[in-house]
């Protein structure tokens, strides 16, 4: 905030993966009704999505969801799709290549506090990363 104006200031981010949100199950399914394949059923945890939007609501951040090895389109459908299921509490979302691309942008973001993300990446945001857990 300059001088009294609040157009320059940036509002504070958090980042949380899609993998979070996703639920996969893995099915077998049959082609023809004789050859299996496998498959999986990817649904919403809207458990979580409920929990990340309380968290946003408490602390006054803006939500931005990313995610990694998708595609811009992949991101603009899960939006939408978020969008007519009436629970969307992202306001941005990002399409990253590899995990690396967003840790990469880190120390640029200042307006991101945290990143929200699956166990097994947390140690790559160092002491930005935060787990479903700790919220």
């Amino acid at each position: 905030m300059i001088g009294g104006d609040l157009s320059n200031e940036v509002p504070k981010r958090v980042a949380v993966s899609v993998d979070c949100i996703l639920v996969r199950t893995p099915t077998i399914k049959k082609i023809l009704g004789v050859i299996p394949y496998s498959d999986e059923e990817v649904e919403y945890n809207r458990q979580i999505i409920s929990l990340v939007w309380n968290f946003a609501f408490k602390q006054d951040i803006t939500l931005e969801l990313v995610g990694f090895g998708y595609s811009v389109k992949d991101m603009e459908a899960f939006m939408e799709d978020l969008d007519r299921i009436g629970t969307n509490p992202f306001k941005y979302a990002k399409a990253y290549k590899v995990v690396a691309d967003l840790v990469a942008e880190l120390p640029y973001r200042h307006e991101l506090l945290y990143v929200i993300d699956i166990p097994s990446r947390g140690l790559r945001y160092g002491g930005r990363y935060l787990d479903m857990r700790s919220i």
